[in-house]
């Protein structure tokens, strides 16, 4: 409560009026200085009240007060609004890596719980798969690529892909397929093919035991196949009784039609071909397209043949190689634009037909 004597409003003063000579004020300067004080005390009561009612208000209509410059409105909280800019902090998927220092080494893994065998003949009691592996030489964890050789060739003549492929961060690892490479001293034999399959998990499991060594990360997998090697990674991402589920990208180049059924799957694949392939004929891959029931990127290399694309020099050369990339860094290392912005990226080539499906 205001008392009306012995106080003063803070920032007024009270000016009383003057005496006359016997020293009795005046009346009205008295009326004049109840009223004022009065009044000074109305206002301070209203001042109080006023943000009682500010800090109390249930409603919240009291802090809807709106910045006509920002257009903000403050919060019910009763915070003020500000029309000062905020900042928000969201993590988005890295940058591509292009170019790293990349070094090779070699390892054999040998699966002793199966035997090389040709036409019911025992070549071998276990199945041996020396393997080359290119790794970036700093950093890390990086994805792991399992790549897949072609019918009478070994890894080292992709070895200029496997590199490259290494060099946008990733861990490439070809191992040499028996029944499949001609240096092995077997003799050669597609029906070898559903083997390799398992050979295809074998190795990995194999590298994801030295994951920490060798700086992969074991959630990041993807496999990656020309020709029959393409026919190898089908079944490791769609073959009934052969498919990995640690696998979350496939990339086939230049495969057969798949004969023995297709698992559904949301695994995404690239399906690559040159429309001049002297080799494979290109119907296979407009097959294979059909037949795949999950998303798939189909690239056609116009003019392009079969080994060229992939084993260098050609002007084919660097689009199959971009295309690898950017299709592994949208589905498995999270890197660069996204899946979303990955046919834009496929299709900026004149060498280039796409077609998509989800």
């Amino acid at each position: 409560m205001c008392r009306t004597s012995g106080w003063t409003p803070s920032g007024t003063s009270t000016v009383l009026p003057p005496a006359d000579e016997s020293g009795i004020r005046r009346p009205r300067y008295r009326r004049r200085q109840i009223v004022a004080l009065l009044t000074a005390c109305i206002v301070a009561a209203a001042v109080v009240l006023g943000a009682w009612t500010v800090v109390h208000d249930p409603s919240g209509q009291a802090h809807r007060v709106a910045d006509a410059r920002s257009g903000r409105t403050t919060a019910r909280s009763g915070t003020p609004s500000s029309s000062a800019p905020t900042t928000t902090t969201t993590t988005g998927p890295a940058p591509p890596i292009r170019g790293v220092p990349v070094s090779m080494e070699e390892a054999t893994f040998t699966d002793t719980s199966r035997p090389v065998e040709s036409n019911g003949v025992i070549l071998a009691r276990t199945r041996a798969l020396p393997t080359y592996i290119w790794s970036p030489t700093t950093g890390g964890p990086f994805p792991l690529v399992v790549f897949v050789h072609g019918y009478n060739i070994g890894p080292l003549q992709y070895q200029r892909f496997c590199s490259t492929l290494a060099s946008s961060g990733y861990v490439v690892a070809a191992p040499s397929f028996p029944l499949e490479d001609p240096s092995r001293g077997f003799g050669l034999n597609r029906a070898d093919i559903p083997s390799e399959a398992t050979d295809v998990s074998f190795v990995i499991s194999s590298l994801l035991n030295e994951a920490q060594e060798r700086m992969i990360d074991p959630e990041q997998i993807a496999v990656v196949g020309h020709s029959d090697g393409a026919d190898v990674v089908l079944l490791v991402g769609y073959g009934p009784g052969h498919v990995d589920s640690r696998v979350r990208a496939v990339v086939s180049d230049a495969p057969d039609p798949m004969t023995n059924g297709v698992q559904p799957s949301d695994v995404p694949l690239l399906l690559v071909q040159g429309t001049a392939d002297s080799v494979v004929p290109y119907s296979s891959s407009e097959e294979v397209f059909s037949q795949i029931q999950s998303p798939v990127d189909y690239v056609s290399l116009l003019g392009a043949d079969h080994l060229p694309p992939i084993a260098g020099g050609t002007q084919w050369t660097p689009v199959l190689d971009d295309a690898v990339a950017e299709f592994l860094d949208a589905y498995v290392a999270d890197r660069g634009p996204g899946p979303a912005a990955l046919p834009s990226q496929l299709a900026s080539s004149s060498l280039v037909r796409l077609q998509t499906k989800d």
